[in-house]
């Protein structure tokens, strides 16, 4: 069995708005120059198998074309990414849209979760969906439909190394009340709201890792012998320093074994 390996970026939180309170923590004017400079960093890499986007290429403004056309401008730029590169919903794309069928044409997909073969690698992608009936968490659910899909495909493949990936947490975490972003009563807003039905199918499997987004902090969790490996924002202004976290990571996996590194981009 062949090697893989992945390099994995989340919420680049892109705009083209002046700063406010919530993006004075965000760190969106530099959004554009740390993707470059990760897009340089990556181009030089050799061996790489895929790049990987978690979610938030943008953050959200109050004009839904405008929303559009950042991730357009965003998607368009990690097309010069060499390797193949793969995205998933997260809700700042999501946010003003109707459906996801919105950005998933801007992106060429024909649906928010699927997957991959990647040698002997299975990766699995979920979508999130926009939940009209729940405006407070409306964008933080996978659809029954795609829990039906992920069913069949772990069904069909389960005799292949799985990896996850998702914007939303999955994984309990007892810390979460300490997350900056925890503004709701146990910090539902960064989880995923029909985690347990998600659950209940993935652990029926082997699964070499999980890895999620949104939360802006970069952590490793862990459920039933199930790694999730968190990973903060590329703009994160985790220190109050003014300097943007740029985290990312360098995973190569060798049949059983996941290896997540963390690196850094900077771009001063």
């Amino acid at each position: 069995m062949s090697n893989l390996r992945l390099i994995i970026f989340s919420d680049l939180h892109y705009t083209d708005e002046e700063q406010n309170w919530e993006t004075k923590r965000k760190l969106v004017e530099q959004a554009e120059p740390i993707l470059e400079k990760l897009i340089e960093k990556i181009n030089n890499t050799k061996e790489l198998d895929a790049v990987i986007n978690l979610g938030d290429f943008i953050q959200a403004t109050k004009y839904k074309e405008r929303d559009l056309s950042n991730i357009k401008k965003i998607w368009n730029k990690c097309q010069r990414i060499k390797y193949p590169f793969y995205t998933i919903l997260g809700n700042h794309e999501l946010k003003l849209v109707d459906s996801n069928k919105e950005v998933l044409k801007i992106f060429g997909y024909e649906e928010a979760t699927y997957s991959i073969n990647i040698k002997d690698y299975h990766l699995l992608f979920l979508g999130t969906n926009v939940n009209k009936e729940n405006e407070k968490f409306k964008t933080q659910y996978i659809s029954k439909k795609d829990l039906e899909f992920i069913k069949e495909d772990l069904k069909i493949n389960s005799n292949k190394k799985i990896i996850i990936f998702s914007h939303f947490g999955i994984i309990e975490d007892k810390d979460l009340m300490s997350n900056y972003w925890a503004y709701t009563e146990y910090g539902e807003n960064l989880m995923l709201q029909n985690r347990k039905d998600l659950l209940e199918i993935l652990n029926k499997y082997k699964i070499l890792g999980i890895f999620c987004g949104h939360q802006h902090w970069t952590k490793t969790l862990n459920n039933n012998s199930i790694n999730c490996y968190m990973l903060g924002s590329l703009v994160e202004n985790i220190n109050n320093d003014n300097i943007p976290d740029g985290v990312y990571f360098d995973v190569l996996v060798d049949k059983n074994n996941l290896e997540v590194e963390e690196k850094h981009i900077r771009i001063i």
